[in-house]
């Protein structure tokens, strides 16, 4: 067997939620042996050494080419279907940022002239196909049918959103259905999935096993030990959010007495890190709890006012609500969520006005009266959904202040108005997240 390299970046945010997602498609549409096990984007390769090359130059390259770059922004969208070097490939695809192009093309400037390249798009930078895998090595017509398959389901199937309890919500696409007529087995309903994610290491593969990963936030390429390691990966997580503005470092300058929203912290639920691909260690929900809590009193002075639009708290393992309330700054009016319902001074719903704006506060926006011709300032759909339920929609006149789209950070009222007004409404277009870390 030839030896073969493969320059890579892994998913890191949303790794567990494309490998759910990639296995309920792999079983809907009989395709396991042919699945992706460790979804990544390709910087270059596969390829092979030219002699007198050796490993040991191509990572050394490697970490030169990463070395002024910081972690690379993309977002991940719909299905796309290509004839790949060995067969069919259906995969997810990937907008990608200025970052993860200059990556790509000065990598693939460096190696080209160094290894043996099997995939043509490594000469041609400007059209290299930047995408995840789903599937790949199908016979002829097999990828066809699964891409005609996805898409015809993302019409008629798909339901994303549920106004009942929040595990429903955010675990949809990856509940089983019932068992079809004449087919034993069970398979788990799928989704279409718009989401951002941050490359943070660059892993460098050698046949089926990882010769090396540079850490794009420490500058350094791991040891063996480090590149399994959870405390290593957790150190790299913190990082990154510190790099994004997803962890403030103090607090921050306002003028007093400013209006703030916020929803859906969630605080105590494990596996909300999962679902909605927040950038923790998925096991440590004390991390998210002192960053969130944090962030917000960083943000919020004690003579702000709070908004927070529903689902603080979630789950057994959680502290009681009165602890939460009793570490978070402000004078907080509390809009009743899925899991706050029966709160003690809960209201449904609040109506603002604010620079010649009305604004109708709730939780789930499909509650809002109908004939209402005002912005709706919303929660409970997360992230999960950014293509209906981006941050700021001025088609549907909604804005999602769920704490992933906001950068984890309650957002002032004066932001919004100022950002409506300066750059929705000039541009008609929705802007998907609230934080500028990825456009």
């Amino acid at each position: 067997m030839e030896d073969t390299y493969l320059v890579e970046i892994r998913l890191a945010r949303t790794r567990w939620r494309i490998k759910e997602t990639i296995q309920a498609i792999a079983q809907k549409f009989n395709v396991e042996d042919h699945q992706e096990r460790h979804p990544h984007i390709t910087l270059y390769g596969p390829f092979t050494l030219d002699n007198p090359v050796h490993s040991k130059d191509i990572l050394q390259i490697i970490g030169s080419c990463a070395s002024g770059i910081g972690p690379i922004p993309f977002m991940i969208g719909s299905w796309e279907q290509r004839d790949g070097i060995h067969g069919g490939v259906v995969a997810f695809s990937v907008k990608p940022s200025p970052e993860l192009v200059k990556l790509t093309s000065l990598i693939s400037q460096k190696l080209s002239c160094l290894t043996i390249s099997l995939n043509a798009w490594d000469l041609q930078a400007d059209k290299k196909w930047f995408h995840a895998t789903i599937a790949n090595r199908l016979p002829p017509g097999k990828a066809e049918e699964v891409f005609n398959g996805l898409a015809a389901m993302s019409k008629t199937d798909f339901s994303l959103h549920s106004s009942s309890s929040i595990s429903f919500q955010l675990s949809s696409f990856f509940v089983r259905l019932a068992t079809m007529a004449g087919i034993k087995k069970q398979y788990k309903k799928v989704h279409p999935v718009f989401i951002d994610d941050a490359g943070l290491r660059i892993t460098v593969m050698h046949n089926d096993d990882i010769l090396g990963e540079y850490d794009l936030l420490q500058k350094r390429w791991l040891n063996a030990d480090e590149i399994r390691d959870p405390f290593s990966w957790q150190k790299t997580m913190t990082l990154y959010r510190r790099y994004a503005g997803f962890e403030l470092k103090g607090p921050l300058d306002h003028d007093p007495g400013e209006i703030y929203l916020i929803s859906d912290l969630h605080l105590g639920h494990t596996n909300i890190i999962r679902y909605c691909s927040r950038p923790f260690v998925p096991s440590d929900v004390i991390e998210m709890d002192r960053t969130l809590i944090t962030n917000w009193n960083y943000s919020v002075s004690q003579g702000d006012h709070v908004y927070f639009i529903g689902d603080l708290r979630h789950g057994r393992e959680a502290c009681l609500e009165s602890e939460y309330r009793a570490l978070l700054n402000g004078t907080i009016t509390f809009v009743a969520g899925n899991d706050d319902r029966n709160t003690e001074s809960a209201v449904q719903s609040v109506h603002l006005t604010y620079e010649g704006r009305e604004f109708l506060l709730l939780h789930d926006p499909n509650d809002a009266p109908a004939g209402f011709s005002g912005w709706i300032i919303h929660g409970h759909h997360h992230n999960n959904d950014l293509c209906a339920f981006p941050f700021i929609d001025p088609i549907s006149k909604r804005i999602n202040v769920s704490v992933e789209v906001i950068g984890y950070c309650p957002v002032s009222l004066k932001e919004i108005c100022q950002t409506i007004r300066e750059r929705i409404l000039p541009s008609g277009k929705p802007l998907f997240l609230r934080y500028s870390y990825v456009d």
